[in-house]
Formats: C-alpha cells, structure tokens, sequence
C-alpha cells in the first residue's frame, strides 16, 4: 500500500518530509542505517525540486509516496514542474567537488551512491522521481544496521 504525503514547495516543510518518510519506514520495518539513507536520499531530491524547480514559489506541491513491492523499498516524488534528469546525470567527482568548492552536486552524488534505482516518468501535466532501495534479505525485512 502507498501512503502519501503533499507539501507545498516551500523548504520550511522539508522536516515533514523527513518525518513522514521516517514514520513509514519504521511501518515498513526498515530501519537503521538503510533507514537514515533513504530519509537522506528523498530530502534531497524534494529539497532540488523546491529550490531548482519551483524557486520555493509556495503555490507549486510535490507529493511524496513511499512503499515496499517485493524486495525494494520505492519512494516517489511527484512533480508538476520540468523533470531534471537525475537518471542520466553522472555525479561529479567527490574529490574535485571538494578540491574546487564547487556549489552544488552532492545531493544528487548523495542520492546516486544510496538508491539502487533511479527512473522518472513523464507526463505532460507532471513528473515522477522513482527512487527504488533493494532491502536485506530477511524473513521479516528487518535492517538491523
């Protein structure tokens, strides 16, 4: 079952992301360092969408949508502004984002090195972020890292 949360594009409602993601997480007995990411990984891809999208306009909303199919855990961002392709970027160089104090890029570096999947569809009206984590093998799916 997906469970969804809509905000308005503003970062003052980037800890209700965070929250929300968390709380259904620990529904879907995903937990620990796994957990942690997955927080990390959608309140950097929301937080791009605000900022870079929208420029935090407060009229514009993203919804997010978090649920287990099989062995991955699925978040997804809906987005009715232009889709960034976060797909085909390839991350910069961590060192040479260091080395030149370059603005920008570690969110997307962030988001690359946790998902194992990363997709998005298109629709004229809107775009969907899929981000997909494949989960530990266990009887009950638990992450205990």
């Amino acid at each position: 079952m997906k469970s969804y949360l809509r905000v308005r594009c503003n970062k003052a409602y980037l800890a209700n992301i965070r929250d929300f993601v968390r709380s259904r997480l620990d529904e879907l007995d995903v937990h620990g360092k796994t957990s942690d990411q997955i927080v990390l990984a959608v309140d950097e891809a929301c937080a791009n969408c605000m900022i870079h999208q929208h420029q935090c306009d407060n009229y514009s909303t993203i919804e997010v949508a978090i649920f287990r199919e099989n062995g991955t855990l699925y978040a997804e961002i809906k987005d009715s502004g232009k889709a960034f392709p976060i797909h085909t970027y390839r991350p910069k160089n961590l060192e040479e984002i260091v080395k030149l104090r370059a603005k920008g890029g570690l969110g997307i570096n962030l988001i690359h090195r946790i998902m194992d999947e990363i997709k998005i569809e298109e629709t004229p009206d809107y775009s969907i972020y899929i981000f997909g984590k494949k989960l530990p093998n266990s009887a009950s799916g638990i992450d205990q890292t």
